[in-house]
């Protein structure tokens, strides 16, 4: 059970290091301080260093902490809500800390109470009209985000191993002859997505691609020896080993890990 509880903590921590990041350096590019950000947000400056530092142990649950994202991307003017998205919640995570254990200390005031109360019942409105409106990720239609912040975080539309004025479509993924630079790989793996994810693509042991690709997006990487991808939505995305058969990667709303070639089975919460 101790080691079921670890990994879920670490998959946690693995999707908001991601999410920390954009908003940490949005912040930054704005000078602006936790500081400032907790008068403008109502959230405590702890919340909003922990959420950028990735520290899950001093966060509330994932439905409170997909609302703080939520409200802190808004105050920055990015897309909050395709920020939360992005923070998946397996449905036996089991608590670490109790949001409402909120410390009372003998110093506050009555206003300090009336402040907490408004964003307890801010967060938990937020975090419902989510869970009403998002019941499933693959199916999602929330607009992505936008900006610079959109440009590092998605791919462009020439991938790698693709021409830039011609970019991988179905059509070469179904048999058309690829450009040559793309043919004469001997690990050619194409990607499309049937809905919003974030992806991390190694080919031979460097970094090709981390990020987060949009629904109907389509590219294809490629490799000398061994090409691997991890999915934080692996229900949304399909992919094909060497113009073979497409087939998702894993479950919708689930991180899963392929690697080509075979070996081509997910492995899902591998560190």
């Amino acid at each position: 059970m101790k080691k079921k509880l670890s990994d879920i903590n670490r998959l946690h921590q693995e999707q908001l290091v991601h999410i920390g990041r954009i908003l940490q350096e949005t912040r930054e590019a704005q000078g602006l301080s936790h500081k400032d950000l907790a008068a403008k947000t109502l959230i405590r400056s702890s919340l909003l260093q922990a959420i950028e530092t990735a520290n899950i142990d001093q966060l509330p649950e994932p439905v409170y902490t997909r609302g703080l994202i939520l409200r802190y991307g808004d105050s920055l003017g990015l897309d909050g809500e395709a920020l939360a998205i992005q923070y998946f919640t397996p449905a036996d995570r089991r608590p670490s800390r109790s949001f409402w254990r909120i410390p009372v200390t003998p110093q506050l005031r009555p206003v300090h109470l009336y402040l907490t109360y408004v964003v307890l019942i801010g967060v938990a409105i937020s975090a419902l009209s989510y869970t009403l409106q998002r019941m499933s990720y693959q199916t999602s239609t929330l607009p992505v985000l936008e900006g610079e912040i959109a440009e590092d975080a998605t791919m462009p539309e020439a991938g790698p191993g693709t021409d830039s004025e011609n970019p991988p479509n179905n059509s070469q993924q179904s048999g058309t002859e690829l450009p040559p630079e793309v043919a004469g790989s001997p690990v050619r793996v194409a990607v499309e997505l049937q809905g919003q994810s974030w992806l991390r693509v190694t080919a031979d042991g460097e970094v090709a691609f981390e990020g987060i690709l949009k629904e109907g997006d389509s590219k294809i990487w490629t490799a000398e020896e061994q090409l691997r991808i991890r999915a934080g939505n692996a229900g949304g995305v399909i992919v094909s080993f060497n113009e073979g058969t497409s087939k998702q990667l894993g479950q919708p709303g689930m991180v899963a890990e392929a690697v080509y070639p075979p070996p081509n089975t997910a492995r899902l919460n591998q560190p």
